[in-house]
């Protein structure tokens, strides 16, 4: 009687052990990194706004939708629409199909990167690039990749770049070259 019981109590304990290990195996294996892959929340059709010290608008974004990953501490956006203004008027838009916006007032847009110049009457009036870098306490942004700048009767292609927006000063990392537009 008393072996039975050991036997009992012996295959008892084994399935108790296999059923804790199967257990633990899968919350090593499956939820915590679905868990931390997930945003802690989903905006749709998102329209932001920031505006300066005398309380006009300084920056508007919109996106398609944004994600919020807490644990990181970024946003990130798809097709943003990133518009900056200088005294009450829009001085260039920023599109991509991808952005993170960082805590420490980055941006980094990632593929199909276009930048518009709203100014009246500007030197350059669009830049193109796969990716950028943006810094809103200073409106300048800076980038890697091959760059396309389009002016009035002009097209540059380089690679890399510094800009700032404010200023509208851009600086080619490496000039590959520039083609003139004959308007008559």
């Amino acid at each position: 009687m008393i072996r039975q019981f050991l036997w009992l109590v012996l295959i008892v304990a084994g399935a108790a052990g296999f059923y804790s290990w199967q257990l633990l195996d899968q919350e090593q294996s499956g939820t915590p990194a679905n868990q931390d892959s997930q945003p802690d929340y989903v905006a749709q059709d998102l329209t932001r706004m920031i505006y300066n010290e005398e309380g006009h608008l300084s920056d508007l974004i919109r996106a398609q939708r944004m994600e919020h990953f807490e644990r990181f501490g970024f946003l990130q956006f798809d097709f943003p629409i990133y518009t900056i203004y200088q005294e009450k008027v829009p001085l260039w838009q920023v599109t991509s199909e991808q952005a993170v916006l960082y805590p420490d007032d980055k941006l980094i847009l990632e593929h199909r990167v276009e930048l518009r110049n709203m100014a009246t009457d500007p030197l350059f009036t669009r830049i193109e690039t796969n990716a950028v870098e943006l810094l809103f306490n200073s409106n300048t942004l800076q980038s890697s990749e091959q760059v396309r700048i389009f002016g009035l009767g002009f097209q540059i292609t380089g690679q890399g770049m510094q800009a700032d927006l404010n200023a509208q000063n851009i600086e080619l990392k490496k000039h590959t070259k520039t083609v003139y537009y004959n308007e008559k």
